[in-house]
């Protein structure tokens, strides 16, 4: 069994965990510190806590989504425990998959439909996908503490 943070110096996975810890940040900093209000988000911990209540997701719940992308997408960023935050963020987004699915595939681009359809959580999917099965590659603090 390989050890969970044991990872290869691949400079390809390398980019790919940093890609899908570029992407998840924003949605953690805004929940978490109501950040980035420009990208659509920005309530911060409060109202996030309350649109989760809202949705009739538990407290717990809401408290793992909201640390999960913040310290997760961090993690992600530097590479430490790579695949764990990796694994945690897929089971995020794949709610956030079934939340969208009725949305149809393609992302409301024109304005023009209900919602933001699910191409985009396909493609992060995928990448932490990657992560989960290769860990975090070099220039990561899994590899300068677990390579051999």
């Amino acid at each position: 069994m390989i050890h969970i943070m044991q990872t290869s110096g691949d400079l390809i996975i390398t980019f790919i965990r940093i890609i899908a810890g570029v992407i998840i940040f924003p949605y953690g900093m805004q929940k978490l510190f109501g950040w980035f209000d420009d990208l659509g988000g920005g309530v911060g911990i409060k109202a996030s806590l309350r649109s989760f209540q809202e949705k009739k997701i538990p407290l717990f719940i809401a408290w793992l989504v909201i640390l999960g992308q913040s310290i997760g997408s961090i993690m992600l960023l530097i590479g430490l425990a790579g695949r764990v935050a990796a694994f945690f963020n897929f089971l995020i987004f794949s709610g956030a998959l079934a939340v969208h699915f009725s949305e149809g595939w393609s992302m409301n681009w024109t304005g023009k439909k209900q919602g933001e359809g699910i191409e985009y959580f396909i493609m992060l999917l995928a990448l932490l996908l990657v992560v989960i099965l290769k860990g975090s590659g070099g220039l990561s603090v899994d590899y300068w503490l677990f390579s051999q």
